[in-house]
């Protein structure tokens, strides 16, 4: 991954990053490598990607497994990681599920699911790091959102509501824990990673035809602004939601072609 900006304040820090073996997470947890930072590396059931991070980095890169969609789980987590890092100064919670699917066929196994390990894992996991975070400078702490949370989503309704929930969580725990711990949300929109492959193989081209910059996130964009956020560049930044998505939100109404030249041009 090509880093355009190198944040010294980041070098030396401790991290936890969640879901670090694909996707978003991977991508936050191999920058924050690369900017001198020591980092636990969850994953839940593929470790090859995250031991492969810690054989790059060896002595600052930790694989730890855990379900997060368990309270016990993410206590280990936090546990772990403390343990392994000697503390803890910031934290980026990117594990998440996502799945499809109308009102009436989402069932509560499924529902309760996808709140347990989107939205009751970061409370769970702020909660344990908390004794540790702000010990050794401010902490720092990014959800990983989606702007499905902040406009909803026709049939994802039950992975919008758990984005809108941790949107609303940041922003009580941004006043709670200042000033020792900064919180701040990333909102993407649709990303190129494995979890979203095969939706995008279907929609991504439709998609990307009507968005202002004409073009789906990469890992890359929504890495950058975990980075920033992260960083003491951003210090007077709280409770903020960051979204990355190329101007999704900006459409009214939502799939209108936006005219790629200006009429009359």
């Amino acid at each position: 991954m090509k880093l355009l900006a190198q944040y010294q304040d980041l070098a030396g820090r401790r991290a936890l990053v969640t879901g670090a073996s694909a996707g978003l997470g991977l991508g936050v947890a191999e920058a924050f490598l690369s900017q001198g930072m020591s980092v636990a590396l969850h994953w839940r059931s593929n470790r090859i990607p995250v031991d492969a991070l810690a054989m790059r980095f060896p002595g600052r890169a930790f694989p730890v497994q855990a379900d997060l969609g368990t309270e016990a789980g993410c206590v280990a987590c936090v546990s772990e990681t403390a343990r392994l890092l000697g503390g803890i100064d910031q934290l980026v919670h990117s594990a998440g599920i996502w799945n499809s699917g109308p009102i009436g066929s989402i069932s509560a196994a499924q529902l309760e699911e996808i709140f347990r390990v989107n939205t009751f894992s970061a409370f769970y996991l702020v909660r344990e790091a908390l004794p540790f975070l702000g010990r050794t400078g401010r902490g720092n702490v990014v959800f990983l959102g989606s702007t499905a949370g902040q406009r909803g989503e026709a049939w994802h309704g039950h992975y919008a509501a758990t984005k809108g929930a941790l949107q609303s969580l940041a922003m009580s725990l941004a006043v709670e824990l200042a000033p020792r711990t900064r919180v701040n949300v990333v909102s993407p929109s649709w990303v190129r990673t494995p979890i979203a492959s095969d939706a995008i193989r279907e929609v991504g081209a439709a998609i990307a035809a009507v968005l202002p910059n004409r073009r789906l996130d990469e890992v890359e964009d929504v890495v950058h602004a975990v980075l920033f956020l992260a960083s003491e560049a951003s210090a007077h930044l709280l409770g903020e939601d960051l979204c990355v998505s190329g101007g999704a939100l900006l459409i009214v109404p939502r799939g209108q072609i936006v005219p790629r030249e200006p009429a009359g041009a």
